[in-house]
């Protein structure tokens, strides 16, 4: 099976692929795949309008890739934020446990250092009554 610039031609169009497009109309490489050369104003267009295109695919391509990854560098500091949101609020939520936790203890030592007077208070009433 021996490969021709028609055969190039037909697989481009049955794919149409950009890149075999773009290779079909550059200038043959020095080896066996020679063609017959057209007018040179005819070769010059076809590859241009080759080469625009691959530009243009590319072009795309590399807007699509940093758009990808914008979002992604968005998505992770949104997701970094919100750990850190999520951990301010578990702290907050741990030093106002601590805090009522210390307001409960000071209230019940105030409670037990009243019974305590009173008690004492009703002993010294006692004892002075006797």
């Amino acid at each position: 099976m021996h490969i021709t610039p028609e055969k190039i031609k037909e697989a481009a169009e049955a794919l149409e692929c950009t890149e075999l497009k773009s290779f079909m109309f550059q200038e043959p490489t020095a080896g066996p795949l020679t063609r017959k050369r057209r007018s040179s104003r005819s070769t010059g267009r076809s590859s241009r309008r080759s080469t625009r295109g691959t530009r243009r695919s590319s072009r795309g391509t590399r807007r699509s890739t940093r758009r990808s990854r914008r979002s992604t560098r968005r998505s992770r500091r949104s997701t970094r934020r919100s750990r850190r949101s999520t951990r301010r609020s578990r702290r907050s939520t741990r030093r106002s446990r601590r805090s009522t936790r210390r307001s409960r203890r000071s209230t019940r030592r105030s409670r037990r250092s009243t019974r305590r007077s009173r008690r004492s208070t009703r002993r010294s009433r006692r004892s002075r009554r006797s």
